[in-house]
């Protein structure tokens, strides 16, 4: 997370105080992000099961990997963000043993993060708590929190060099955006966790060879012990689209680097779960069209573009 100013800004400024308006490329990406999705959504209601006859593959390389590795995006996200609320408490003002604590507090919450990565957990999956046996940290042998310990104390010099070098307005605007960060994966988990334990759809791997549990997605079965409808994976690999939001906005180059990377990861793994058989095309675009949704909106109450413009010298 750490890099050098001059890296990533250009000799333009950027002003974090001006007027915010939806700029007309955002507009028109949001259009076509929507309109793609609700396309597709139409197209899956007719042939979901067609989709899944010709891709499927339960021994797909890539799908396995995803599979196992797919569902970080909650934790990379809220360990980003309590890590730069640590730092930013620790880089203010405050009094030195309240910076002291609040800084140590946020800190345990992001080695929490790494403890329930490590443990497989994924924090949108409120519907398996509720009904299937997860192991939890308590779990978590001494071993890996050695290990999160360790990774945390490592990467948080990483974070802390990182806040310290900002200028108050940009170290203002990462705590504010760390803020929202845990709102939107708290909002998006409530959401798709509600949806995956009402829904109660079945996955394409559980069904019978003429298909006969399959509902289309527009119907709801209540909770019946299936979590197909939305994808949880797909949900975590868009959150990783808001790492683009925690970056300063000065830093415009690594904003839309890291924002192509994330958008084909999270498409990627959306994919991958088709190919795998583990849900059905509209279950990975229903979670595309929320969780990109959220990030949109959010992005509009936070008022950062998703790749900042530079204005010019005055």
């Amino acid at each position: 997370m750490y890099h050098s100013e001059n890296q990533f800004s250009n000799s333009s400024t950027f002003s974090l105080g001006k007027e915010f308006h939806t700029k007309r490329y955002e507009k028109k990406i949001f259009i076509s992000f929507l309109f793609v999705t609700l396309s597709v959504l139409i197209f899956a209601a007719f042939f979901d099961q067609d989709v899944t006859r010709l891709v499927m593959n339960r021994s797909s390389l890539v799908g396995d990997f995803f599979q196992k590795y797919g569902t970080k995006g909650p934790n990379i996200v809220l360990f980003s963000c309590f890590e730069i609320i640590a730092w930013t408490i620790y880089c203010s003002k405050r009094a030195r043993l309240e910076r002291l604590l609040l800084t140590a507090t946020f800190l345990i919450f992001a080695m929490h993060q790494v403890l329930l990565g490590v443990n497989g957990y994924f924090a949108y999956t409120l519907a398996r708590l509720l009904n299937e046996n997860i192991k939890t940290v308590a779990d978590v042998g001494l071993q890996e929190w050695i290990a999160a310990f360790a990774f945390t104390v490592v990467i948080s010099y990483f974070f802390y060099r990182y806040v310290e070098q900002q200028e108050g307005a940009e170290r203002a605007y990462l705590l504010k955006a760390a803020v929202f960060g845990i709102a939107l994966v708290f909002i998006v988990s409530v959401i798709i966790g509600d949806l995956k334990l009402h829904w109660g759809r079945y996955r394409p791997f559980q069904m019978d060879a003429n298909m006969s549990q399959f509902t289309p997605w527009y119907q709801p079965n209540g909770s019946n012990g299936h979590f197909s409808f939305p994808s949880g994976h797909t949900t975590s690999g868009w959150l990783l689209v808001y790492l683009t939001f925690l970056l300063p906005r000065s830093y415009r180059q690594a904003q839309k680097y890291v924002l192509i990377l994330t958008v084909i990861l999270a498409v990627t793994i959306a994919l991958s779960r088709v190919r795998y058989g583990a849900h059905w095309l509209s279950d990975v675009t229903a979670a595309s069209l929320i969780v990109g949704s959220m990030i949109f909106i959010t992005s509009r109450v936070l008022k950062a573009h998703l790749i900042e413009e530079a204005l010019p010298n005055s």
